[in-house]
């Protein structure tokens, strides 16, 4: 078993600052670095550091350094006229984030990328490319018989014919807000709907019930990345055939584990430390 990621590549350039500024205010950074980010490649990244088989679909432009892709299948990445994206992340003191994205290749990301399915896995997609071709990688799962995990960020209205084909959403409060209740999106056709909740753990909706889900106490210093290891960690969990309760258990592990150090990927965790740390909460 397997799992696809369908989802933007970009560089990160991570601006310290003592707080975010509001609009129209100027703040004086402390620094700044430059590391390896997106969505896809996060989520992809965070599923080989588990130990997991993991491809990805993407675009990237010229010069790209697949070695920041370590351990993923990169056939599937393919390189585009336009320049890799690029996320402008403001990261406060507290380990709070404000990020812009400029979406350079990943706005070329075609429907064909996604290519064909076989055998039994998980797809996992974000919304930083385009819904026609993540809308692609929902009727593909569906067809193969594959669970299509979607994390809708950035998120917009989603159309039912997409929907429909969701094993499990995973939005955060904000998206939801835009999204609609659980409810309602469970009554258009999304199997179960997962909300993050950052530091308060998160939530699981089904049609028939609710589950909390607390979060593990941890020195955050970046939040980035905590939301693609989960999703990450999650799609990971599903496709070693764990239920999703458990599955959600490891992926607030790994969410948690995530914060730890500066940028996306730096403190992406290993399957030992995420089973380590779940089972530390159950005790």
């Amino acid at each position: 078993m397997s799992v696809l990621v369908v989802g933007a590549v970009n560089v990160d350039l991570v601006v310290h600052t003592p707080r975010i500024a509001p609009p129209g205010e100027t703040i004086i950074a402390t620094g700044s670095t430059t590391v390896a980010g997106g969505k896809g490649g996060n989520q992809a990244v965070a599923v080989s550091r588990l130990g997991g088989a993991c491809a990805l679909v993407a675009r990237v432009g010229a010069g790209f350094d697949y070695g920041s892709l370590d351990g993923v299948d990169v056939t599937r990445v393919r390189q585009d006229p336009a320049p890799t994206g690029l996320a402008v992340v403001m990261l406060d003191a507290r380990g709070e984030n404000a990020i812009t994205v400029v979406p350079g290749a990943n706005a070329n990301l075609a429907p064909d990328d996604v290519g064909e399915l076989t055998g039994a896995g998980v797809v996992l997609a974000s919304l930083e490319v385009p819904l026609e071709t993540v809308a692609e990688a929902g009727r593909r799962a569906a067809a193969a018989g594959w669970t299509f995990v979607l994390n809708p960020a950035p998120t917009g209205p989603l159309p039912s014919s997409l929907l429909a084909q969701v094993d499990v959403l995973v939005p955060n409060e904000h998206e939801l807000a835009l999204l609609g209740p659980p409810e309602t999106l469970l009554a258009r056709g999304v199997g179960a709907v997962i909300v993050t909740l950052g530091s308060a753990g998160c939530r699981v909706h089904r049609p028939d019930s609710v589950t909390e889900f607390p979060a593990h106490p941890v020195r955050a210093v970046d939040s980035t990345g905590a939301g693609d290891a989960f999703c990450g960690a999650l799609a990971w969990a599903l496709d070693a055939g764990r239920d999703l309760d458990d599955a959600v258990r490891l992926a607030c592990a790994a969410g948690a584990l995530a914060t730890r150090d500066v940028g996306a990927r730096a403190s992406l965790p290993t399957a030992a430390e995420v089973t380590a740390l779940a089972a530390s909460l159950r005790a």
